[in-house]
């Protein structure tokens, strides 16, 4: 799955607050957690957490772009499990607007959760 930098630190925010894995799908999001960024990348984009806001370079030294985007090894379970929980808060009144690229990516049918304009 195609996830970009703001998309990893969010997964890696979410899936420690999940309750309810089975073993095979903590060793699964484990993997993912742990192969979510390079020791490379995270050196080239030099994350930094300043309270609630998080940073990172785009451009190298030389101006060069950063790769922002990285495809990640995410399970079925792993998905099911991130699904579930993004759908529960939606559903409770909690996604925040950060949430929306995760939530298309990982609930299948995403587009039920859409309220018609009248």
């Amino acid at each position: 799955m195609l996830l970009n930098v703001f998309e990893r630190l969010l997964i890696r925010n979410i899936l420690p607050q999940i309750q309810g894995m089975g073993f095979g799908t903590q060793e699964s999001s484990r993997i993912l957690l742990e192969t979510m960024f390079t020791e490379k990348e995270a050196e080239d984009l030099q994350i930094k957490v300043e309270g609630q806001s998080v940073t990172w370079k785009t451009k190298d030294d030389e101006g060069n772009d950063i790769p922002q985007v990285k495809d990640c090894q995410v399970s079925k379970g792993v998905k099911r499990m991130v699904g579930e929980h993004l759908v529960q808060l939606s559903e409770s009144n909690k996604l925040s607007w950060e949430h929306n690229t995760l939530f298309k990516k990982f609930v299948d049918d995403w587009e039920k959760y859409l309220e018609e304009d009248d």
